[in-house]
């Protein structure tokens, strides 16, 4: 078992510690035992939550270990043109990859970051490979009736205060984006271009998805899983809209990130987009092994949790039993009889 602290191990392991004995001392000493055990299994279960325990592998080269690799995914209403795959949603194809290659650099700090009408981290940079995944499982379009236009670049600015919070927080590790999308610019104004700043960006590619053909695209409501009833229609010629990839544009945002592009198809490997990457970071200089861990720390969150609701329980009832209740006055009675 290895762990991995959300803060220093030498100031949170003495304090949980601290705590624990304090509870385990007034359980001992108290009439009330159990409250005080309870809070001191609470007090343990918060800490070795906190220290991140996880099950590890094998000791891992810390050419995975040593990379930030940032994600962009387009989320816009075109990603779900079924061109992919024949006639699947181009996002499917945009998850697998994603998946695919977080799967290939195990110990990599990831993070996730869509855009459609604007830009938004759903993931920040993290070396939990469960929370990556879950992130791109529940990925999905934006709502249709809400889709006024985007930009293919809408993300420029994100990405650049991301890339160097980073670099400052991590200077050792290298820094890899991969962009996702079809490059369909559907705003009134031409995307702005990335200025990424020289050495800010050691790898990545940008990955385009469709046709030339193009496909239609299946209406999102924002309701349950179902994208929709039916397709995005084309109010110009009253049929249903055809989306199609722009390839010139995604090889002008590939230029501008420095990495390259590559058209993607069902089945394609990822092995090819990330040798790049694991040479940049193999040249950082006092890397170091590492290992990668399955996290166990929602294991003791869930305990945790069911201990403060319990905790909350109880004190809600002893707050119910020391409430003084309501009652009336009590009126008195009339005399029967009037003085003279």
């Amino acid at each position: 078992m290895s762990f991995a602290p959300v803060i220093f191990w030498w100031l949170l392991l003495p304090l949980g510690l601290l705590l624990v004995a304090v509870c385990v001392c007034l359980a001992w000493r108290g009439a009330e035992r159990i409250p005080w055990l309870r809070r001191a299994g609470l007090a343990l279960l918060l800490t070795v939550s906190l220290l991140r325990p996880g099950v590890g592998s094998a000791d891992l080269s810390a050419a995975s270990a040593q990379l930030d690799v940032f994600f962009l995914a387009d989320t816009t209403s075109s990603v779900m043109a079924e061109d992919y795959a024949q006639s699947k949603p181009r996002l499917e194809g945009m998850k697998a990859d994603m998946l695919a290659i977080a799967n290939k650099l195990p110990g990599a700090h990831l993070s996730l970051i869509s855009f459609d009408q604007d830009a938004v981290v759903r993931l920040p940079v993290t070396s939990d490979q469960n929370a990556f995944e879950n992130a791109v499982e529940i990925l999905g379009p934006e709502i249709t009736m809400y889709s006024r236009g985007s930009s293919v670049t809408v993300a420029a600015k994100t990405l650049l205060s991301r890339l160097q919070a980073a670099q400052k927080a991590h200077p050792e590790r290298a820094r890899v984006v991969f962009y996702l999308g079809d490059g369909e610019q559907t705003a009134s104004t031409a995307p702005q271009p990335f200025q990424i700043s020289q050495g800010l960006i050691s790898g990545g590619g940008v990955l385009g998805y469709g046709t030339a053909a193009g496909g239609r695209m299946k209406q999102n409501s924002g309701f349950g899983a179902d994208p929709g009833p039916g397709y995005i229609q084309d109010n110009s010629s009253g049929g249903d809209a055809i989306s199609k990839i722009d390839e010139k544009m995604l090889n002008q945002i590939a230029q501008q990130l420095g990495v390259p592009y590559q058209h993607r198809f069902a089945g394609d490997g990822v092995d090819g987009l990330l040798s790049p990457a694991a040479g940049a970071a193999s040249k950082l200089e006092g890397t170091s092994s590492s290992r990668a861990q399955y996290e166990l720390y929602w294991v003791f969150g869930l305990g945790a949790l069911a201990l403060a609701g319990w905790e909350l329980f109880d004190t809600l009832r002893q707050w119910r039993q020391l409430r003084p209740s309501r009652k009336r006055p009590a009126v008195p009675e009339a005399s029967g009889r009037r003085s003279a």
